[in-house]
């Protein structure tokens, strides 16, 4: 058990006036027990951790965790009612960005005496700030990925596939030490690169294009997330042009974020950059996100972005325009908030990197 974090959880409960909370996200069930499985539910009452996990994860589930009650899910045993009644809950929280109404309506049916009341993304708040350790290993996974795609990167030639690239990234992380991919690397070509999560295809790289490279490493649970555009020797001069556009706008989201800045601020300052170039309508995703256990979380920086960059966020910034049937570019680097700045954990150029083949 992360005890500094299940204070925080404790404190949550209080707070709101509740008896126990009930997690069905892995990602918060590993934050706060280091247990990752794919099934799991955390029962957090004021007094026990409790995680309930079927046969399959038992041994390991007693393993990897500390101070938390591992329990056998049985299906022909009620262990919610046993909790339930064991430590007298009557209000019992729910992460509803993860539990189905199905779940909620056989919870309620159930253990009709207590109240399931909803917690929105509460958990995910608490994991917006990085402790030194998750820092570490995110710092561990951009650097394995760093490590594939300086490997990787002579390899990206006129004739091979974006499908053969996508692999070759993908196994070059995991033969540097990376547990997986921390999702599935984006390689597109040409005009797929104006598709902003391209699926690699067998579609064949051609000279004069750009290509959006988009990658990332999970390591002792924690991710990474870059992106870089690879230009193909010469491209036309509208592709040069969105290119400087994008680079100057990810300059100027690194030299704006800062502790204390306003979310949604920050994203309009880079979209409004993009927009008076005029490309404003070809780029429409949010301008960046907060990334750890996930690979995007807390905080979202878009245009309904709430609150304020805080120290030890861990964000990207990710401009990119997108030209239909012509092409695009995305740029995008991993930053740390640090008390009074920001560190980019980031180390690739993201100048025009050209490939003459």
């Amino acid at each position: 058990m992360k005890q500094g974090r299940i204070d925080k959880v404790f404190s949550l409960l209080v707070n709101k006036e509740l008896d126990a909370c009930i997690l069905k996200g892995m990602d918060n069930i590993f934050y706060l027990t280091g247990f990752r499985g794919s099934e799991g539910t955390l029962v957090v009452t004021k007094g026990d951790v409790l995680l309930l996990t079927d046969f399959r994860y038992i041994t390991y589930a007693q393993e990897v965790t500390k101070d938390v009650k591992v329990m056998e899910l049985n299906r022909r045993k009620n262990l919610l009612e046993e909790i339930c009644k064991k430590y007298s809950i009557k209000k019992m929280g729910f992460d509803s960005l993860h539990v189905t109404y199905f779940m909620y309506s056989t919870w309620r049916d159930v253990v009709q005496d207590v109240d399931f009341i909803p917690i929105d993304n509460e958990i995910e708040g608490i994991r917006k700030c990085k402790e030194p350790e998750e820092i570490d290993a995110i710092m561990k996974a951009v650097h394995i990925s760093t490590e594939a795609f300086v490997d990787v990167f002579e390899k990206i030639r006129p004739g091979k596939t974006e499908r053969e690239i996508a692999n070759e990234i993908d196994y070059a992380m995991r033969r540097l030490g990376a547990d997986c991919p921390s999702f599935d690397t984006i390689v597109a070509s040409g005009v797929r690169a104006a598709l902003p999560h391209a699926i690699p295809t067998d579609k064949k790289i051609k000279k004069g294009e750009t290509v959006i490279i988009d990658f990332g490493a999970r390591v002792d649970g924690y991710c990474s997330d870059e992106t870089c555009t690879v230009s193909m020797g010469e491209t036309n001069g509208k592709l040069r042009e969105i290119f400087t556009i994008v680079d100057d706008a990810r300059m100027l989201g690194l030299e704006k974020a800062r502790p204390g800045v306003s979310i949604k601020e920050l994203d309009m300052i880079v979209r409004g950059f993009i927009d008076d170039a005029g490309y404003g309508e070809y780029f429409r995703h949010g301008v960046g996100h907060g990334i750890g256990i996930a690979v995007h979380e807390a905080p979202a920086i878009n245009s309904t972005g709430e609150g304020v960059l805080e120290e030890n966020m861990v964000i990207t910034i990710e401009p990119g325009i997108y030209l239909p049937h012509a092409g695009g570019v995305r740029l995008e680097d991993m930053l740390l908030i640090t008390e009074n700045s920001v560190k980019v954990l980031t180390s690739i150029r993201k100048d025009m990197l050209s490939i003459s083949g």
